[in-house]
């Protein structure tokens, strides 16, 4: 309902059932002749519909946390008990659609915190239950260019103070971190998250300063200039520059980084410096961050492929993201051998095909 007031497109529908979700979805796949994929667990199932988009059908659920940090413990409730657990106000809204005729349901007054440009926490606990919601608030608040509202603020920080993100495994913190740094304006998040006390419970070392910004966002254009296919990593990387060895090797911990980009986290600080005959080749991700630190002059990219974003195109794939993710995933295939030089475009095609859907 988000997106749709704000006339965003829609790529992902919930449908929430007050009853048996999952009956009700099972139902519906199969007079909609289509694939379900049912989570007992949560009460959901997803069916796949033509175009790409998704129909997440769902039971109403209320929920419990046992502790600051822990998972829910759901259990079948209302849709008055479903809109309250959401995140914001802005998210806690539907349209019931039955019975007829239909009618947007806003308890917590979202539509006009939409028209106000406004991130908004239902109640204090909010932050303390599930911390990775003050990572959203930065999230809406940069993709939205809304301001988090003064009340949730503080939630956040008092929750910072409270150590309740100590609670968070190092999972949910990167998934988080990832989401914010996949989208654009990198150097605006990174300012809202400091000011929420939030870079301090990544790595307390971690400088957010207007230099760091600065080249956060020289990245992100050298990043729109190219056709690297540059991920996340890159712009942590360009974040983390800062750090000694042992600092981004805690940095790496603290985000339980998979072992390939935690060993290049970890030797980032040597790696900056120029690299000597032999060394091993620069990725994708190493080789923007270099360039971004060294202001803006390209790093040659040892091993690059031959195909560009314009092969991808020209082969039908929609301008967008999933043209970097494919070429990234390209690079790296063919540094590790996986594939030849002439499998590359059609491995690119692929895996953009499938990032696409």
């Amino acid at each position: 309902m988000r997106d749709l007031l704000l006339r965003r497109p829609v790529r992902d529908i919930d449908l929430v059932v007050e009853g048996d979700g999952i009956a009700f979805g099972r139902d519906l796949a199969r007079r909609l002749e289509t694939p379900i994929r049912e989570h007992p667990r949560f009460g959901t199932a997803s069916i796949e519909l033509p175009e790409g988009v998704r129909l997440d059908v769902a039971s109403c659920r209320a929920e419990t946390y046992a502790h600051p940090g822990a998972l829910p413990r759901v259990r079948r409730g209302t849709m008055a008990e479903d809109l309250a657990r959401r995140d914001f106000t802005i998210n806690a809204m539907a349209l019931a659609i039955w019975p007829e005729p239909s009618r947007l349901l806003d308890p917590h007054g979202g539509q006009a915190d939409l028209d106000g440009g406004v991130v908004r926490m239902l109640h204090p606990a909010s932050p303390r239950d599930d911390p990775t919601r003050a990572f959203r608030a930065v999230l809406y608040g940069n993709r939205l260019g809304f301001r988090v509202e003064s009340n949730t603020r503080r939630w956040i920080r008092d929750a910072v103070r409270s150590g309740a993100f100590e609670r968070i495994s190092g999972d949910r913190l990167r998934r988080e971190l990832a989401r914010i740094l996949s989208e654009p304006g990198r150097a605006g998040a990174l300012a809202r998250m400091s000011r929420l006390g939030l870079v301090s419970v990544l790595q307390p070392t971690l400088p957010a300063d207007a230099r760091v910004r600065a080249r956060l966002a020289r990245a992100e254009r050298l990043d729109g200039e190219s056709a690297a296919g540059a991920t996340w990593f890159a712009y942590l990387l360009v974040w983390a520059a800062g750090l000694t060895g042992e600092e981004a090797r805690q940095l790496a911990r603290r985000l339980n980084l998979p072992r390939g980009p935690a060993r290049v986290l970890g030797r980032w600080p040597d790696r900056r410096r120029p690299a000597g005959k032999g060394a091993a080749p620069l990725d994708a991700d190493e080789a923007l961050a270099l360039a971004a630190l060294s202001g803006g002059r390209p790093v040659r990219l040892s091993g690059d492929i031959r195909i560009r974003g314009a092969d991808l195109l020209g082969a039908g794939i929609a301008p967008g993201p999933a043209v970097g993710r494919a070429l990234a995933a390209t690079r790296s295939a063919r540094l590790a051998g996986r594939i030849a030089p002439e499998e590359e475009l059609s491995f690119a095609l692929r895996v953009a095909r499938k990032a696409a859907s």
